[in-house]
């Protein structure tokens, strides 16, 4: 473990911040990190960039992320875990907070000159974060106060997208949204070239405690975060 001071924070609402770390860490978009908090539990958090997490409050611990000020210190371990892979042609598919890795990926992609179009779907707008970072970005919100009224995979499904267009799709969301996307993406005989990026719990973040262990015998923390929708049973 290391320590890194937490540079800026950027409050997106009540519920939602990005923690700006003073260093860069030698990473990929997709991998995470273990933080610890003093006085809280050890947690683990997508990379929203090379230097920062996104965090959303359901906890202590994240509840206590959420009220940094900026100056704090925290204990870091990784990054860990296999991260997306690159294409030319890319769909992303975030569903709440599940846009943080992808944000960091979507850059990520861009700099290396791919096309990137990004589906994003929420509760309501006040958490929306990152909106005005994507170039062809279409959105939905459950209670219709920002874009399409639903939720993600119905703003797919009435755009009619065709994902046979795409060389690599990526998706991040809670696991009601990963579940339907799934079987969509089953539906359209296209799981192969999807790539989810799977939260489960984590104890160690190294493969030991088999915490975080799938249906199938993968690690999410090893194998994963990401993995191939054709790897995956949701």
């Amino acid at each position: 473990m290391f320590s890194l001071r937490v540079k800026r924070v950027v409050r997106h609402c009540d519920s939602i911040a990005t923690l700006e770390f003073e260093k860069n860490l030698r990473s990929y978009p997709g991998q995470f990190v273990m933080l610890n908090v003093l006085d809280y539990e050890e947690i683990p958090l997508s990379l929203s960039s090379p230097n920062s997490v996104t965090v959303k409050a359901v906890g202590e611990t994240t509840r206590a992320l959420v009220n940094f000020k900026g100056g704090e210190i925290v204990g870091i371990r990784g990054p860990f875990g296999k991260p997306f892979s690159y294409s030319k042609r890319a769909l992303i598919v975030a569903g709440g907070i599940g846009i943080a890795p992808l944000r960091y990926l979507y850059h990520w992609l861009k700099e290396r000159n791919a096309e990137v179009t990004v589906f994003y779907g929420v509760r309501s707008k006040e958490e929306l974060v990152f909106l005005d970072e994507f170039e062809d970005v279409h959105v939905s919100t459950d209670d219709g106060s920002y874009g399409f009224k639903g939720n993600v995979i119905q703003l797919l499904i009435n755009e009619n997208v065709n994902f046979d267009e795409f060389e690599r799709i990526y998706c991040c969301g809670p696991p009601i949204m990963l579940k339907s996307l799934y079987e969509l993406l089953k539906e359209k005989k296209v799981l192969k070239k999807a790539e989810f990026s799977v939260e489960r719990y984590m104890r160690c973040g190294i493969g030991l405690c088999g915490s975080c262990v799938l249906e199938n015998g993968l690690r999410v923390c090893r194998e994963g975060p990401v993995f191939r929708g054709d790897e995956l049973t949701l």
